[in-house]
């Protein structure tokens, strides 16, 4: 793929993630249902995951709270998948799951072949979304049982997962029929990435030994990150970590030798969390960054094309 076509892909996220960025901010009161960006709810829905499928198609998942109409204290809580082949300009809602009792959304991967998303409800058994999207949009709810799932890391159409209970954590591997390959005692971990054959992985919002790698020789090392994490994700060279510092602000680092030498590419005390990183596995990264104002999120956008080395800022 040439530099051109890569840059006109990164141009079309960075559009989408803006789109959805509005949607965010219109979704953050509750009214009466409406249609919003031709076909998404306005209100009432929240986004967990959106991301590019292929350079036309795109998809979103979300939560939506729908009230009854002849009792309007009553209200049904579903999981919603839209999809768009426009690159975002009309949506069409593919599938819908009535969830009640949803406590949470999040968690998800995109692998080659599917996206999965773990769900958690008040009774405490755990459910995977399994989102098929090639060659056709298909998905179902797969239990699995009284223990939290969380699926963090895709490499070689491998799945790899981690369970909680009673604060005993667990990785797993599995592979596409969601059979069990192996499983090892792990530390506390949110998401994770491969890079030369070894796991990278954060634990999100911890201050020290934030940052865990399992080597080849099947031994778990411990980091500490300069900022406590919230999004790891691959560059060409390397990985990069992004999240909040204790004095109020984001900065954002990459790691292209070892765990041990982190470099900055990004600081800023304007905003005070992360809400999103994307990147190409290039050279292109995007940093979604936010701050609450009263009962409000605002939220900026900024972009590197060549790693890290300049910026463009969405406002």
């Amino acid at each position: 793929m040439n530099m051109d076509k890569i840059g006109y892909i990164a141009n079309q996220r960075i559009v989408f993630f803006i789109t959805i960025m509005m949607v965010l901010i219109g979704c953050s009161h509750e009214k009466s249902d409406s249609v919003f960006m031709d076909g998404i709810p306005q209100s009432g829905f929240t986004i967990d995951y959106a991301c590019f499928l292929n350079q036309d198609s795109a998809i979103i998942i979300g939560r939506h709270k729908e009230y009854i109409d002849s009792v309007p204290t009553q209200y049904c809580n579903s999981v919603e998948v839209y999809v768009s082949n426009d690159r975002g300009i009309k949506w069409s809602l593919n599938s819908k799951f009535t969830f009640n009792e949803l406590m949470h959304s999040g968690n998800t991967i995109k692998t080659n072949t599917e996206i999965l998303t773990s769900l958690f409800s008040q009774t405490g058994d755990a459910y995977l979304l399994n989102t098929k999207y090639n060659p056709g949009y298909s998905a179902k709810l797969l239990s699995t049982g009284e223990m939290r799932y969380l699926p963090i890391a895709v490499n070689n159409n491998l799945l790899y997962l981690t369970i909680s209970k009673e604060n005993e954590f667990t990785l797993l591997t599995m592979d596409s029929t969601f059979r069990v390959l192996n499983h090892l005692t792990s530390p506390h971990l949110s998401q994770a990435v491969f890079w030369e054959d070894e796991l990278y992985a954060i634990r999100r919002y911890a201050i020290n030994n934030n940052m865990f790698v399992y080597d080849k020789n099947g031994q778990w090392h411990s980091h500490t990150c300069p900022v406590n994490p919230s999004f790891i994700a691959e560059l060409k060279d390397g990985i990069c970590i992004a999240g909040s510092i204790q004095s109020d602000g984001v900065e954002l680092y990459s790691f292209t030798q070892s765990a041990q030498n982190p470099k900055l590419l990004y600081s800023t005390n304007d905003y005070t969390f992360v809400k999103d990183l994307v990147t190409d596995k290039l050279n292109t990264v995007v940093l979604v960054l936010g701050y609450k104002t009263g009962i409000f999120m605002s939220y900026k956008l900024i972009v590197s094309n060549n790693s890290g080395k300049d910026w463009v800022v969405f406002h």
